[in-house]
This record gives C-alpha cells, structure tokens and sequence, in this order.
C-alpha cells in the first residue's frame, strides 16, 4: 500500500470540495425552490419544463424550475468530480487512471442521456 503524497491530499481536498459544494447549492436551491411553493401557493404540476423556458423561468422565479436546477446541479456533481479527478490524472499521465476516468464519465453520460428519454 502506497503512501498518500500531497498530490493525492490536494485531490481529495478538491474532490471534497467538489462534493460538498454541489450538495450544498443543490439544498439550496431546492430549499428556496419549496420556499418559493408555500408563499406563492402554487400547484405542483406534473409538466416538464421544456429546455427553452428553463433558464428564463430560473430568471422568473418559477419554483419548480429553481427545483429542477438543484437536482439537476445533484445530478452534476458527482460527473464534476469524476472529471476533476480525470484532469489531475491527465496531468500526471498515469493512463490506468485516465481509462477509468473516462469509462465512469461516459457511463455517467449515458445513464443521463438513457434517463432522459
């Protein structure tokens, strides 16, 4: 078992990070977007936000847009930290690491593009 250089503590520092930031605005913003529901009384529909609207109705404070924006960020986050990890291993040229990195991100991106239709 190797020791843990401080390459590798500055990567798990950043990875920590990573992780703890996107959960923390991902709460947030579902947080604010219940919020958002109990003062304007609105419904919760069932309806989609199509991918035009979504950014304007981020701008109009439409509850289950905010919503939807902290799942999406919690959804992220864990795809942020896998290519964090990929970059610091480009960077060290250890190819091993970089095949793994690469092969979780693009399961990753299929497992959203796959949930997503």
């Amino acid at each position: 078992m190797g020791t843990v250089t401080s390459k590798d503590n500055r990567l798990y520092k950043w990875l920590y990070f990573t992780l703890r930031t996107g959960i923390a605005c991902s709460l947030c913003l579902v947080c604010l977007g219940f919020i958002l529901f109990s003062i304007t009384k609105a419904e919760f529909t069932d309806t989609v936000i199509p991918s035009s609207q979504f950014f304007h109705r981020i701008l109009e404070l439409d509850p289950l847009a905010i919503i939807t924006l902290g799942i999406l960020i919690l959804v992220l986050t864990p795809l942020s930290s896998v290519v964090l990890a990929m970059v610091t291993f480009l960077m060290e040229k250890d190819k091993l690491y970089i095949g793994i990195s690469i092969t979780i991100v693009c399961i990753l991106i299929l497992s959203l593009v796959l949930a997503l239709v």
